[in-house]
């Protein structure tokens, strides 16, 4: 004959046969059961063996008028921060987007004036170097 081990928030309690744990099932049908069949603890209303009488639980109670009123207005008033946060965030992005425009047109800019001053040093530098050459050339012959 099977043999029931049963467990109640962790106090174990066998084992019993059928009918002493049909006897215990009917006392408290919120026990877990177990045999060594078993892989697990199973909740008694799970097993066919047992006989449990389990009551429905009681209907929900309706949810008053008023609380739902304001759990309403509650969600308009968080509608409307969302619409306005989405507003904002609409407009900081075409902001970031006129602001990285600009700064490619600063950049182009800097590059160009960067190479315009590249090329005027150069033109310097080679004026510089010529009359280098041409004062050498003074002092040569006046020696």
């Amino acid at each position: 004959m099977k043999k029931w081990f049963f467990s109640d928030n962790g106090k174990v309690t066998g084992p019993l046969e059928l009918k002493e744990s049909n006897e215990l099932v009917s006392k408290n049908p919120d026990l877990y059961a177990w045999h060594p069949s078993y892989t697990h603890w199973v909740p008694v209303s799970c097993i066919d063996e047992f006989e449990v009488s389990m009551t429905p639980p009681p209907p929900p109670i309706e949810i008053p008028k008023d609380l739902i009123d304001g759990l309403i207005g509650e969600e308009k008033e968080l509608i409307t921060t969302l619409d306005r946060i989405d507003k904002t965030i609409k407009i900081t992005s075409d902001s970031l987007y006129e602001i990285d425009a600009e700064l490619d047109n600063y950049g182009q800019i800097a590059h160009n004036l960067t190479e315009e001053v590249r090329a005027v040093v150069k033109t310097i530098e080679e004026q510089y170097a010529a009359l280098q050459k041409n004062l050498a050339n003074v002092i040569k012959t006046d020696y």
